[in-house]
């Protein structure tokens, strides 16, 4: 049982260390300047540092951003919910032909390494699945 405890105590110091909240006050000049010009309309904000990137987490119109910055101010991922009719029409369509069982629940717009990819909850009844497609509507991943 001692050794479960210091395990679990070290996994929690582990991601404590990693991923910390921070004031905004404590995140460097060149990423607070890249944020503020733009997200201007962003509230709710909460900062933390994860490994070498900055994490923010927002709002914009009541709806959910996570933005990661690289120390130097770039802009590195941006995940952004989005509602299911700004999904791009061939990813409608996709699901449509595929999934007509199921309706959308939650959509998000991911840009990293200069991809966009759209990650779309599906639900049907107590049934759920994750699906992964690129702006094209080539299904990339499906999750159940």
């Amino acid at each position: 049982m001692k050794i479960l405890k210091s395990l679990v105590v070290l996994l929690f110091i582990g991601f404590t260390v990693n991923a910390q909240d921070m004031a905004s006050s404590e995140v460097p000049t060149a990423i607070q300047s890249q944020f503020k010009k733009a997200y201007k309309n962003a509230t709710d904000i909460e900062w933390e540092k994860k490994l070498d990137n900055y994490q923010v987490e927002f709002e914009i119109d009541r709806m959910d951003y996570e933005v990661w910055y690289a120390a130097n101010g770039k802009q590195v991922k941006l995940e952004k919910e989005i509602k299911p009719n700004e999904l791009p029409t061939a990813i409608k369509s996709a699901i449509k032909n595929r999934y007509s069982d199921y309706s959308i629940d939650d959509c998000e717009l991911r840009e990293e390494k200069g991809k966009t990819t759209y990650l779309v909850e599906l639900e049907k009844w107590n049934d759920e699945i994750d699906v992964v497609y690129d702006a094209k509507g080539k299904l990339i991943k499906e999750t159940k």
